[in-house]
């Protein structure tokens, strides 16, 4: 939902041959009537920046109290403490009483942070010990909205709710109800959603893009096109503005129901209310260009969006780096690369993944050992998931040996490598017919155990169902009995034998093996 990036996710494309009817034309509805501020008339138009809905911080960190430490020096001390087996407030105990005392400021910057990357639980247990300060740290809506969300990744719409439920009235603000929206949202919980929304606009607390982005992003995730052309009508209706991420969802609404002029009209509109796109529309443009299978736009749209890099965020070299692999530019590729390591002092895990991610797609095998390489000189904490990227690229290659070595080398380095990893290697061996190491490697993939995703089901690890379907299918053909009875051990004892479609590749394998 709106928690993520400013380009969507791409939503499930209709086929040529899909009769379904085209949503409403909104361009010609919304080219002269979307809502501008109202200002001081002036001879020439202005060109302005998109609003971006502030949905990661709701606000809360106040940058005129900003302190002198750094405090990403707290953030590695913190993600340092989860390989210690210490927990988030002794850390910042210790930091408080030893290195410096902390601020609000600090403890929000770190905290957002850590969400940014996924690290909701650390980041939770920040706002819960700021509370157990008593008044010593002002307590706002905005961190309680945060706390709701985070709430919500960790456990679920129920434990949202029911934290929710605990707030005094006076703060059961716009925020909070669109933090609970998003979480709603989040679940695609259509009718709580929309509820929400609905007791929200009651309230008076529906008065800008936010809670309709988030609202939109739930219908165009699901599929129900229509009501996205709705509420974007229902905006102009109540002249309330579109920000980047309503453009962003109008785009991908439009590229959904394959309606390209729809699509292409989004930056007309924009241009028409001065209002200046900046990388992230054209990226997104992009994006669907390649799921369209129009590449040549596709480069246009990724050389516009290099054009509306401004400031020191990461982030678009990154979409564009993506992009550029898509559409199999390996010149571009390695170009957009080195102006992204030229304009940070270092590249961090997710540029090197997003990078090797692309070397894959152009199928550059050679650069894809060299940067991985490059990585592991670099001095970046050793991420599991760089390593996953090279592992998987040799699984698919059939060089399963070279990928036991680089998982072998990780560890050496001090890395552990996560269940991910070993399933990638299991899944590996499995496409080799070495059953009894793709065994192997699915039992310690479920040893690593730990939480995968944020969703409560996906709390504890489970194999991809073609790695199971296949050591059985595998096992049957080879008469080898011995690892398909570990493998349906392993299912059993994890409680999957009871999960489809696990238990229907039991299912079939016992009706088989009957024969």
């Amino acid at each position: 939902m709106l928690l993520r990036s400013p380009l969507p996710s791409s939503p499930p494309f209709i086929s040529a041959s899909t009769s379904k009817p085209r949503a409403p034309c909104l361009y010609l509805f919304l080219h002269h009537s979307i809502s501008r501020p109202k200002e001081v008339k002036r001879e020439k138009p202005t060109i302005v920046s998109a609003k971006i809905s502030q949905v990661h911080s709701y606000g809360t960190v106040d940058f005129e109290n900003k302190q002198n430490i750094h405090w990403n020096n707290l953030y590695r001390r913190i993600l340092a403490s989860k390989g210690e087996d210490t927990s988030v407030s002794s850390v910042l105990e210790t930091w408080d009483s030893e290195e410096q005392r902390l601020s609000r400021w600090i403890l929000s910057r770190v905290a957002k942070e850590l969400r940014k990357f996924g690290h909701f639980m650390e980041a939770l247990e920040i706002y819960l010990w700021k509370e157990a300060q008593g008044d010593r740290f002002f307590l706002s809506s905005s961190d309680l909205a945060i706390q709701l969300d985070l709430v919500g990744k960790l456990w679920g719409p129920e434990s949202a709710e029911q934290q929710f439920s605990n707030l005094s009235d006076s703060f059961k603000d716009k925020r909070t109800y669109c933090s609970l929206l998003n979480v709603y949202a989040q679940y695609k919980l259509k009718e709580k959603a929309q509820s929400t929304f609905d007791l929200m606009c009651e309230k008076g607390y529906v008065v800008e893009a936010l809670s309709y982005n988030v609202l939109m992003s739930l219908y165009l995730d699901i599929g129900e096109h229509g009501n996205v052309v709705k509420l974007l009508r229902e905006m102009k209706e109540k002249n309330i503005a579109l920000d980047t991420y309503s453009y962003n969802i109008w785009i991908s609404n439009a590229a959904a129901l394959q309606d390209l002029d729809e699509m292409e009209n989004v930056t007309k509109v924009m241009e028409f209310n001065n209002v200046n796109a900046n990388w992230s529309i054209y990226t997104t443009l992009a994006s669907k260009y390649i799921k369209l299978g129009l590449l040549e736009k596709a480069e246009a749209c990724a050389r516009e969006a290099e054009t509306r890099i401004t400031g020191r965020g990461r982030k678009p070299f990154l979409f564009i780096i993506s992009l550029y692999g898509n559409i199999g530019k390996r010149e571009e590729l390695y170009r957009i690369w080195n102006w992204y390591k030229s304009s940070f002092n270092s590249p961090l895990n997710t540029g090197y993944i997003t990078m090797l991610q692309a070397l894959v797609k152009i199928g550059d095998g050679d650069g894809l050992e060299s940067l991985y390489e490059e990585w592991g000189r670099s001095g970046s904490s050793l991420d599991p998931k760089v390593s996953q990227v090279l592992v998987g690229w040799y699984c698919s290659n059939g060089l399963s040996d070279k990928a036991r070595e680089t998982l072998d080398q990780l560890v050496q380095r001090g890395g552990k490598p996560n269940a991910n990893l070993w399933g990638t290697l299991a899944e590996g061996y499995m496409k080799e017919n070495r059953l009894s190491e793709a065994l192997s490697c699915l039992e310690k993939a479920v040893l690593c155990g730990g939480r995968v995703g944020r969703r409560t089901s996906n709390f504890k690890w489970r194999p991809r169902p073609s790695l199971v379907q296949g050591l059985l299918e595998n096992c049957k053909q080879r008469a080898q009995t011995d690892v398909a009875d570990q493998v349906i051990a392993i299912l059993k004892r994890e409680g999957w034998d009871e999960i489809e479609p696990y238990k229907g590749f039991l299912e079939q394998f016992s009706l088989v093996g009957s024969d």
